[in-house]
């Protein structure tokens, strides 16, 4: 199997967390992994907001190193401004150099845990795999969709991507200004694997030694906890931020109820990643745990030369992308899971054409066939009368249809109208649209803070409602109690929906009558 750089000597790993893009360039120089660059720039909107209908795997398969691309001028909209964001960290290197990569993060992928491989291997456990998973979700992931490694109680881990294509369709957008071309594709990572990947390629450990990666992002939080070189346990999400309020706090709590939970007597080690020096964690954790080493995550196994000392300092930053890409030139490094859930469409896009004996033998019947298919002209020229005749009697039968379209139109037109009056009428009665408006602005408040979903509408005597919904982050149902002016948060309970998923926050919303803005009439105050 062709690794993942192929000939190239240098990879980008990039991750999106938000707004939040980080870039790391990593090559091979003299035998070493040198660390070129650390880049950030922040989007303007969230990749996982754009139409996922524009994504086209299928048509990667021009985006081969091979050949050159044969596109026209961009179109209108499809450059953006986040297109602009990328282009403006690629822009500097030439596509043929390098090789990409990406790191997606939960929700874009999920993971379930099966207590054994039942002594299965290569595809027969691929398959078993996935039948597992058609019995525990209501969509069936594609094969090139799952991957999985195994815990230190060799319980077998699998990882589905149920989405992160986005940087794809970016990757698109931005190919008429990269020279007609994209960078080849090698490699979509889980960012929860590539720090676990880093801490095991850059540190020694003892077999019982229990050890804890938190890497604290812009969007989440995520609890890692490895026993020796191993993967134990994954914390649940916490849909929470260095930006939020009281973060330390809730990390350290978070990571004592698992401590509690696991059963885990001692921690011996601690790694610190992402955002946590904005916040000066180490010192807040060193109070709480003198007795744990506590650090930040470094890269003492790679060249760090190229880089001054003021982005070394930055290297827990940018821990998933250096990873990231690190994993595409070094591949076979024992400390490295082997998962990437890249889609076999775009695998297959960027191998280059090559012709061998069988491409001749190809050549061959095509030329046989074309033989062929000119000796049977005659036949099939008379089947063509005959069709001719048939097309005769369907145009007729065409034409009739087309009559009755026309009527059909006539009646949708009169439809139209007794909408149209129908709307008026209903306008003219004072607060007939109240409940639209309010359905309608409950649907834009959900749709503008996701992760929400409503369970139940309900009116209440005198003109109120309740609402009841689950969201997967408890600091987003304020936000949409605030879309309605009084409304009272009555209740707030965890739930678990179903087994190994992360718990959801169950909540029930009093909203008291709203009120109506009349319109004026002519010659009146507006009050």
């Amino acid at each position: 199997m062709a690794s993942l750089r192929g000939r190239k000597n240098s990879a980008i790993g990039l991750f999106v967390d938000g707004l939040d893009l980080k870039m790391a360039k990593l090559s091979i120089k003299k035998g070493q992994v040198v660390i070129d660059t650390l880049q950030s720039a922040t989007l303007v909107t969230k990749l996982e907001e754009r139409q996922q209908s524009n994504i086209d795997l299928d048509n990667l398969t021009e985006a081969s190193e091979t050949f050159a691309l044969n596109t026209g001028e961009p179109q209108g909209e499809s450059v953006g401004n986040n297109s602009n964001v990328l282009l403006g960290l690629l822009s500097k290197y030439k596509v043929s150099d390098y090789v990409i990569g990406y790191a997606v993060s939960e929700p874009s992928i999920y993971y379930h845990t099966i207590d054994s491989d039942h002594g299965l291997q290569g595809k027969k456990l691929k398959q078993r795999v996935l039948d597992e998973l058609r019995t525990v979700r209501a969509v069936q992931p594609a094969p090139d969709a799952v991957n999985y490694f195994y815990s230190v109680d060799k319980n077998l881990v699998c990882v589905v991507r149920e989405d992160g294509t986005a940087m794809i369709n970016s990757l698109e957008d931005i190919r008429p200004f990269l020279g007609k071309r994209l960078p080849r594709i090698a490699l979509i990572d889980i960012s929860d694997i590539a720090l676990m990947n880093l801490v095991r390629a850059n540190y020694g450990f003892n077999p019982d030694e229990i050890t804890i990666i938190i890497y604290i992002g812009v969007e989440f939080t995520r609890l890692i906890f490895m026993k020796g070189t191993e993967f134990f346990h994954f914390a649940p999400v916490l849909g929470e931020g260095c930006d939020s309020p009281n973060i330390q706090n809730t990390v350290y709590s978070r990571l004592l109820l698992e401590q509690d939970n696991m059963g885990i007597p001692r921690i011996d080690k601690i790694f610190l990643a992402g955002e946590c020096k904005k916040i000066a964690f180490d010192e807040f954790m060193k109070e709480q745990l003198p007795e744990v080493d506590i650090q930040y995550l470094r890269t003492p196994q790679l060249n760090l030369s190229e880089l001054p000392p003021e982005l070394q300092e930055q290297i827990p930053e940018f821990a998933v992308p250096i990873a990231t890409a690190w994993k595409i030139l070094d591949e076979e490094h024992p400390g490295f899971y082997p998962i990437n859930l890249l889609p076999e469409s775009v695998r297959e896009g960027q191998r280059a054409f090559k012709l061998a004996w069988h491409g001749y033998l190809l050549l061959g019947l095509i030329f046989i066939s074309t033989f062929f298919f000119t000796m049977r002209y005659g036949t099939l020229q008379k089947e063509v009368v005959h069709r001719q005749r048939t097309l005769t009697q369907l145009q007729e039968k065409l034409a009739e249809n087309d009559r009755m379209k026309a009527a059909i139109a006539d009646l949708m037109n009169q439809i139209a109208r007794y909408e149209t009056a129908v709307a008026i009428y209903d306008s003219l009665v004072p607060g007939s649209d109240r409940w639209n408006k309010t359905i309608a602005q409950l649907t834009k408040g959900v749709e503008d803070l996701g992760a929400i979903w409503i369970t139940e509408v309900r009116a209440q005597p005198g003109g109120s409602l309740t609402i009841q919904g689950n969201t997967l982050y408890r600091g987003r149902i304020p936000r949409i109690a605030a879309l309605f002016e009084n409304a009272t948060l009555t209740k707030v309970e965890v739930r678990e929906i179903r087994p190994n998923t992360p718990p959801v926050y169950n909540f029930i919303i009093s909203v008291p009558p709203q009120p109506i803005k009349q319109v004026p009439q002519s010659g009146e105050e507006v009050k």
